[in-house]
């Protein structure tokens, strides 16, 4: 979520996909940026997390191959790589999923407060999840903003 404009909501705005934020700060159009993804940034960025007792909720990003995927070879090739003790190395994604490859900055997955093994339990809670999703938008605004990827995915009459 970035923070700009909202209407009713000065300053603020509920901004569509986790790159918007880091973009936002690194570009120096905005000061804070709200749930985003921890890619190393600029240098003048600064990536913080809740210390101490306040919780917050972060995870490993999520890949998955489709059983139908058009070209399967190709899909784990490339889920292959993602996961490869290099890649996951560079920070260039975020916080890397693999234990055993030191973080760039810091493991998430050492950060009790985290709550990273939570995730896949509030996903699961759909009406908990637009609850939130509504407290977002009474606070900042309707969410705006193309779709990450730039296109909302597939659906039945539209294929890649």
């Amino acid at each position: 979520m970035g923070l700009d404009q909202a209407p009713g909501r000065p300053g603020h705005r509920f901004h569509r996909g986790t790159n918007s934020p880091g973009e936002a700060v690194d570009a120096g159009a905005k000061q804070i940026g709200l749930a985003g993804a921890e890619t190393g940034g600029a240098d003048t960025t600064t990536w913080v997390t809740p210390q101490g007792d306040h919780p917050f909720l972060a995870w490993g990003q999520r890949a998955a191959m489709f059983k139908s995927a058009r070209h399967p070879a190709a899909a784990r090739l490339y889920l292959n790589w993602l996961l490869t003790p290099e890649w996951q190395a560079t920070g260039q994604h975020g916080w890397g999923v693999r234990t055993d490859v030191t973080p760039t900055g810091q493991g998430i997955w050492d950060v009790p407060n985290a709550h990273t093994r939570d995730f896949i339990d509030f996903m699961a809670d759909r009406a908990a999840v637009e609850r939130w999703r509504q407290t977002m938008v009474l606070y900042l605004g309707e969410v705006s903003g193309p779709p990450t990827p730039g296109w909302l995915g597939l659906s039945p009459t539209r294929h890649a």
